[in-house]
């Protein structure tokens, strides 16, 4: 009876734990064709669960910015059951403005189901220096996994998600995430969750 107690407790302290960190899964911009930006990484993007939506945050680099070049959308990704109409809130750290679009495409890494495009303020690298990160947008109705599509066709290889940009000597290209092995980060939430599992049965425990 005491141990049915403590399994129930500790189911609940992990589903309060859960309740309060969201869960967020990081993935390194790790692939380029351009040799000038050097080693890899890029950057980062990152996917939160917020409630029923997703929301995004693409970190590059100290020395790049996000730009728009011919051919090329600002970031793209892939969405399964993800309507055009579910991607909002879409900014990044200056006053440019952007749209999402369908399809999206970041050569060499293929074509995406989704496209970021620069709508207002755009620059195209040069003296301008592109637009500061972080980006950021909201997926409404989605789950991490719905977003974690492979693109086709690149000549480069798939990628999950793919960003155009420029870096302090003015090279431009994309960057793209061809590995979808999450940051050491994503698992704070299972960690705080048998954390707290395991103070519980500690208390419990009799004497």
């Amino acid at each position: 009876m005491k141990l049915q107690t403590t399994l129930r407790s500790a189911a609940a302290a992990f589903t309060l734990a859960a309740a309060a960190l969201p869960a967020a899964a990081q993935y390194a911009l790790n692939a380029t064709a351009v040799p000038e930006f050097g080693a890899p990484d890029y950057g980062t993007v990152t996917l939160t669960q917020n409630g029923l939506n997703v929301d995004f945050q693409i970190d590059l680099r100290g020395d790049m910015n996000f730009l728009t070049t011919g051919g090329h959308n600002v970031f793209a990704f892939n969405g399964t059951d993800v309507a055009l109409g579910d991607i909002v809130n879409i900014h990044d750290a200056s006053t440019q403005t952007f749209n999402a679009v369908v399809p999206g495409t970041n050569p060499p890494f293929g074509s995406f189901g989704f496209g970021i495009v620069c709508a207002t303020g755009c620059s195209n690298g040069g003296s301008e220096g592109g637009y500061p990160d972080p980006l950021t947008f909201t997926v409404l109705n989605a789950n991490v996994a719905d977003l974690l599509g492979l693109s086709s066709g690149g000549s480069l290889g798939k990628a999950y998600f793919a960003a155009d940009v420029i870096n302090a000597n003015g090279n431009t290209g994309a960057v793209g995430v061809t590995t979808a092995v999450p940051e050491p980060e994503t698992y704070a939430l299972m960690l705080a969750g048998l954390g707290v599992m395991g103070f519980v049965a500690r208390r419990r425990r009799p004497a």
